[in-house]
């Protein structure tokens, strides 16, 4: 009785974490084409407003991971709800691009600690083999807030301004703080040293940094310079892949990709990221500056796939803990790959719908297994770093999902026309015909789907040739 009473507990706090998250991830998501249009931002700005909180959030995991072992895992943890909601603070009152790139920066680094010492967290108070069945609640929770983020941003768009999708979030972040202060119990007991890694974590954010340089400048049409900022991001790379497999205390211990339960885990949830990642955030793109709908009524009808990932992420935690992850984690990138063929169609409305349907149905029954099979698969004393390796891919693919999905755009319409339509849409560049060019936008994004569609097909051999002990019970 007291066990469960104690999960509950952590339980109530991680799942207003994920909340927080959930309601932010989807806030901006349909306010997108608004915020670029009211700030003079074009389709790459656009790009760094969403890229910029996921690299604060993707370099910071190297930090927490270690911090997390070291130190415990509550401290750490209430401090990412105070960054988090400065950071959404900032991101309200940014008068321009910049300023707002470099704020969900901040608001990043605070996500990452909410993000991944929630599950960490969790890991530590929950029995291994009901560890799935929780992960999917919470999971739920993640859900819920991105439910609300889309049905609310849009209406809070139309009728307050797209600030107040980020000032709305701070008195969330501060009723969340206080309800976890005494509420989190800390069961770990720190055994690392006190060493941090800090030229593994400056390796590995100039790396990250250059990458995403280098993929803006291509869309620029710079492709020297971007060649340049590439093959110079894979020689850091390269150097942080050295530095860290010679040191004791490594911000990212490499070594855990020895085990390959681990490894095919990350690697499936890479490739995952890479063909969900922009999928919505295109979806709004193409509703807004095609169809022309406004932002709340984008935001409703994005709603069936929330709602879908909502019921099948708990059924899919739910699966793993009874046959096992590999069935359930394959079905799902299966689902969700030839959701994605069908979503790029655009037939009709219920087309849409039912795509959106069956794209929750696949990435719910993928996301909760997955995490499930990789936190699992690692001694206690290392989940926190494995927690934040876990973090970094999915991170890391999301960003890629967005450069592939505009770098393949601007391979079928010129640059400054699908910049203009994004921001603009409804007007011609250049006296042309508008109806034209907003089908040829919508061609554009067709031919992404199809991209991210045979990138998530990809991932389905790595889940497969994971270990035969597939459920938690066998760890």
């Amino acid at each position: 009785m007291e066990e469960r009473k104690k999960i509950i507990a952590v339980l109530s706090v991680t799942t207003l974490a994920s909340f927080l998250a959930g309601f932010n991830a989807r806030l901006a998501v349909v306010g997108l084409p608004t915020i670029a249009g009211d700030i003079k931002a074009d389709i790459w700005s656009m790009v760094w407003i969403i890229q910029g909180f996921m690299l604060g959030s993707t370099v910071f995991q190297l930090i927490i991971g270690r911090l997390s072992d070291q130190y415990g895992r509550v401290k750490i943890f209430l401090i990412g709800i105070g960054i988090f909601t400065i950071g959404a603070f900032l991101s309200g009152i940014s008068p321009n691009p910049k300023m707002l790139i470099l704020s969900r920066i901040v608001q990043g680094s605070g996500g990452a600690i909410l993000m991944s010492l929630s599950i960490t967290i969790l890991t530590d108070n929950v029995p291994p083999y009901r560890l799935g069945t929780w992960l999917g609640v919470n999971q739920i929770a993640w859900r819920v807030g991105a439910l609300l983020g889309l049905t609310l941003s849009g209406f809070i768009i139309d009728l307050l301004g797209w600030q107040w999708i980020f000032l709305v979030q701070v008195p969330i972040g501060i009723a969340v703080l206080l309800w976890s202060r005494g509420r989190l119990p800390e069961s770990y007991v720190a055994k690392e040293s006190k060493e941090l890694d800090v030229l593994g974590f400056s390796l590995f954010t100039v790396f990250l940094t250059l990458i995403l340089i280098g993929f803006t400048m291509l869309g620029y049409g710079y492709r020297d310079a971007s060649l340049s900022f590439l093959l110079l991001s894979l020689v850091f790379l390269a150097s942080f892949t050295y530095v860290e497999l010679k040191r004791e205390n490594p911000a990212l211990d490499l070594r855990l990709f020895k085990i390959w339960q681990f490894t095919g885990g990350i690697i499936s949830q890479l490739l995952y990221a890479i063909g969900f990642g922009a999928s919505l955030t295109l979806l709004a793109i193409y509703m807004q500056s095609v169809m022309g709908y406004s932002p709340s009524y984008t935001g409703v009808l994005l709603v069936p796939y929330e709602l879908s990932f909502l019921v099948f992420g708990l059924v899919g935690g739910n699966l793993s803990d009874r046959i096992g992850y590999v069935p359930v984690t394959t079905s799902g990138l299966a689902i969700a790959s030839i959701s994605l063929l069908f979503l790029g169609e655009f037939s009709s409305l219920n087309m849409i719908t039912v795509s959106e349907i069956l794209l929750g149905v696949g990435t719910g029954l993928f996301v909760s297994p997955n995490t499930s099979s990789v936190m699992t698969s690692v001694p206690p004393q290392r989940r926190g770093v494995a927690s934040s390796i876990r973090n970094i891919s999915f991170n890391i693919g999301f960003v890629l999902s967005l450069n592939v999905a505009v770098l393949t755009m601007t391979r079928f319409l010129p640059y400054e026309m699908v910049s203009h339509l994004i921001v603009l849409g409804g007007t011609s560049q250049g006296g042309g015909n508008i109806a034209l060019e907003l089908d040829s936008l919508g061609k554009a994004i067709r031919q992404s789907y199809i991209v991210q569609s045979i990138i998530m097909a990809l991932a389905i051999p790595f889940s497969l040739g994971r270990s035969r002990k597939g459920s938690p019970k066998d760890q």
